[in-house]
């Protein structure tokens, strides 16, 4: 069905230029003058519900809102509750009202129950939610679609925002998808003499090439990932690396997910570590639940003496804001909070009066919501990974929760030799910050004496706090500790599988060296006007010797006008080696245009410049940009080495809506370079094979029946190819993902929607159909013997009833605008606006010519007898 006119009065198809704009403008104005009063607006949906004529409630019925059921998204208190079907019936007064029942409420999360003084009781009833429920709103946005619901926050059930419902999760159609990237590079090296193996100027030449396939099946809810990549060389052939595969699907009523297959274990806490199977594993995945579930957030408690307001803010930005009633209240769905600044909570009385008060805010990377719950189990043989290590039968486990000041976590692993437990808390204490303590102790038998047992244990401490004054975040202040005895399982398992002979100094020292403790911290400081700082400093002490390692990185970064400026420093050292580096690298946009549609980007240059602990610099300067719309990207680089040898590259790169090309070349005294990439998606699946760039585990494929061109946006570069198919590279697993076609630049082509919405499930290949006519658009005026009425429909004039097409829409005094059509021949149509034969008529449009072909003429009218 061909779209008319927007709410808002444009007119939707082809191109916003001059003439169509005003086109639109007549048909529109003849429209409201239908019924100005009622302030009614032209929306071609309602018109679809009857084929056998025209409907003129939407011109009546205020803001085009018609009785009926319409699915539309429903909003309460700022989330979103879902995408239901609502019945709207009519108030009066030409107006209709949503009419929700006791139980779509209690669907959507409202504790009715806490408000049943006068309810009906009859839950399929229309519930007053206004009368029911004190301070409570409801208001419908025809232009959005959407239902906005507010209510007190005692009236949420806060665990229905936890996640969107599994009856919403869209497993998509099977399919195979592989996302490969690959490259080759060559070098010739000037030797400066010719030898055996060299080319006749003197040069050595290496190349080697490279290619990874990641691969995602879907069958149902069940998925394969496989990761694979091959490897060659000048020197040796190809050769393949297998990483891993394995079998998922996700189990919704545990918010978990099943892998069988080649895994790795999913550790709690710090000691545990990850440790590569051949087995199963179940664990919760946190992606099911919605967004900040388990991260932490502090939970805000006060008491309200009227009906109020409580508004959140941090850093002067509003994040929550939510209705109270009299009484003792707290707030624990904080979700758009960041760790590392206080919150300010304002309370706004009836009364007028304020109550303004700070909750502290700091966390450490383990900590995770009040109530929250998380766990891992596997079990399995140890996977070797081309290592030749000894493969025992492993078993894992892990659990934490969630309490409102603090987390606790507990996991185990144990094989035949070797076993190990490990415990932690963590716990916010306001004001003074947000501590951690971790202990393991690590039982296993000696590989070289079977009948001894070793035991060792490992603590790790850690402190975390922001400074709201001086707006300092002490990320990360660690200690870690570790007894002579204490092995971690992928050690054990080194020295169980290679016992060193003890006259093998290097070899045994290498195997003897053990971790006894380390020290480490982590800050950020941020400077107003200036920029940011931020230092990591680490220290490492081992068993056997007296040496040790200590790492220090440091920098700072600012903006001067549209540049950025950074400053770093690394130094990294122990008792044999040191290795000191300052660098300063200078980014300046090259632009013109202040305002956004004038705006215009030349790419930009950067500058780096490099001094080393011996005292000597290299520099580079180079220039990067793009064009045509980011499809092309193109840099060139000039380098001073710090022997005082400059060296010039250049790369040149073309991002397709089917595959992502580059290409390099480098030059320098004694070296010659040549590289070449490619990288893209290939999916397979009952509708054919579709190319793209490279895919995301989670995706979308998109198909028009055959319309070429048609834009996805917010996917790059991406278009519908000669079938009518393009990909969505990336979607959000189990959230509402919009997907959005633009067909503007494509003549001749209608959408009958351009927008959908969907709730994927993690490695999904979600098939979205959109109806399309491709073909000739016409504007005609219709004379007949009677008047056709406004909104009276134009089909195809096919003789099976059932399979006729609808082609247009009749506007004021019989003009019509009409699409699909096949501009080769005659195109025999029929005007209906009733069942009887006199609502109907008849007409040809004669097939078009050359002049009328042309993109800007569509628009021309043409009249015609409608008999």
């Amino acid at each position: 069905m061909p779209v008319l006119l927007s709410l808002s009065g444009h007119f939707i198809p082809g191109k916003a230029d001059g003439i169509k704009a005003m086109v639109a403008g007549f048909i529109c104005c003849g429209l409201i003058a239908g019924k100005s009063s009622a302030e009614s607006h032209f929306e071609e949906a309602y018109l679809h519900r009857d084929k056998n004529g025209a409907s003129p409630d939407v011109f009546i019925y205020k803001d085009a809102l018609t009785p009926g059921i319409k699915n539309i998204e429903i909003i309460v208190n700022e989330h979103l509750a879902g995408k239901n079907d609502v019945d709207f019936v009519s108030t009066g007064n030409n107006e209709a009202s949503p009419c929700l029942s006791a139980a779509m409420l209690k669907m959507l999360g409202i504790k009715t129950e806490l408000y049943e003084n006068d309810a009906p009781e009859n839950t399929a009833q229309c519930y007053d939610l206004k009368k029911q429920i004190p301070s409570s709103e409801l208001y419908y946005k025809s232009s959005q679609q959407r239902l906005y619901i507010t209510v007190p926050q005692e009236a949420v059930d806060k665990q229905h925002f936890t996640m969107i419902s599994p009856e919403e999760w869209d497993h998509g159609v099977s399919s195979l998808r592989t996302s490969y990237n690959g490259y080759y590079y060559s070098s010739r090296i000037k030797t400066g003499h010719s030898t055996d193996g060299q080319d006749s100027s003197g040069r050595d030449t290496y190349s080697s090439a490279y290619m990874n396939f990641n691969t995602v099946g879907s069958l149902g809810a069940w998925r394969l990932y496989s990761i694979d990549s091959f490897y060659k060389s000048n020197q040796r052939g190809w050769e393949s690396e297998h990483d891993r595969s394995y079998l998922a699907r996700d189990i919704a009523a545990l918010r978990s997910q099943l892998q069988v297959g080649e895994i790795y274990t999913r550790g709690s806490g710090y000691m545990s570590g990850s440790v590569p199977l051949h087995g199963v594993s179940l664990a919760t995945n946190e992606k099911i639940s919605l967004d900040n579930q388990f991260t932490f957030a502090p939970v805000i408690r006060g008491v309200a003496r009227t009906n109020a307001r409580l508004t959140v803010r941090q850093r002067g930005r509003v994040i929550y804001s939510t209705t109270l009633t009299p009484g003792p209240f707290a707030i624990d769905d904080l979700y758009s909070a960041h760790v590392g600044a206080d919150l300010e909570a304002t309370v706004e009385e009836s009364d007028g009066q304020r109550q303004v008060f700070r909750v502290p805010y700091t966390a450490l990377p383990d900590m995770i919501r009040p109530g929250a719950v998380r766990y891992n189990v596997s079990a399995g043989q140890y996977r070797r990974q081309g290592r030749d290590i000894k493969a025992p039968v492993v078993l894992s486990g892990g659990l934490e929760r969630g309490f409102e000041r603090f987390t606790l976590g507990s996991s185990l692993l144990a094989s035949d030799r070797y076993q190990t437990l490990s415990a932690g808390a963590s716990w916010n204490a306001g004001n003074i910050g947000a501590f951690s303590a971790e202990i393991a102790h690590a039982r296993y038998r000696n590989p070289e004496n079977d009948h001894h047992t070793r035991d060792g244990s490992a603590v790790r401490v850690q402190y975390a706090r922001h400074f709201e004054a001086s707006d300092t975040s002490l990320q990360i202040l660690g200690y870690q500790y570790r007894s002579e005895d204490f092995l971690e399982f992928q050690e054990f398992l080194m020295r169980d599988s290679y016992s060193p002979r003890p006259d093998d100094d290097d070899t045994y020292a290498r195997y003897e060296r053990r971790k006894r403790n380390r020290v480490e911290m982590t800050i950020n400081q941020t400077v107003s006007d200036i920029g940011s700082l931020y230092m990591t400093v680490s220290q490492e002490r081992y068993y056997g010797t007296s040496k040790k390692s200590t790492s220090v990185t440091g920098g700072m970064g600012t903006n001067i006008g549209s540049s950025t400026v950074s400053l770093s420093l690394t130094d990294s050292r122990d008792d044999e080696r040191s290795d000191r580096q300052l660098s300063l690298s200078v980014s300046i946009p090259l632009s013109a245009g202040s305002d956004r549609h004038q705006h215009r980007n030349y790419g930009s240059l950067n500058y780096g410049l490099v001094r080393d602990q011996d005292n000597q610099f290299s520099q580079s300067l180079g220039y990067s940009g793009s064009a045509l719309d980011n499809t092309v990207t193109y840099s060139a680089n000039v380098l001073r080495d710090v022997q005082g040898e400059y060296s010039q590259s250049g790369t040149l790169g073309y991002n397709g809506s089917m595959a992502t090309i580059s290409g390099g070349l480098s030059h320098s005294k004694n070296t010659n370079q040549i590289s070449a990439g490619m990288s893209g998606g290939v999916t397979l699946y009952s509708g054919g094979v579709v190319l793209s760039p490279v895919l995301g585990d989670t995706v979308a494929i998109v198909d028009t029946t055959g319309a070429q061109g048609i834009d996805v946006t917010g996917t790059g570069n991406a278009k519908t190819d000669i079938f009518g198919h393009a990909v969505v590279t990336w979607l959000t697993p189990y959230r509402y993902n919009e997907i959005n076609l633009d067909h503007s630049g494509v003549d001749n082509v209608e959408l009958k929607e351009t927008t959908r919405k969907v709730v994927p499930s993690e490695g999904a290949a979600v098939l979205l159909k959109f109806a399309s006519r491709v073909g000739r658009r016409a504007m005609v005026e219709l004379h007949g013997a009677s008047t056709i009425p406004l909104g009276a429909m134009v089909y195809a004039d096919e003789e099976n009833e059932a399979s006729r097409e609808e082609v247009g829409i009749v506007g004021n005094r019989g003009v019509t605008y009409l699409s699909g059509l096949d501009a080769r021949h005659d195109a025999r149509l029929r005007v209906v606006w009733g069942d009887d034969p006199g609502s109907q008529c008849r007409f040809t449009l004669p097939a078009a010519t050359p002049e009328q072909l042309k993109p800007d003429n569509w628009h021309k009218k043409i009249i015609v007898n409608c008999r």
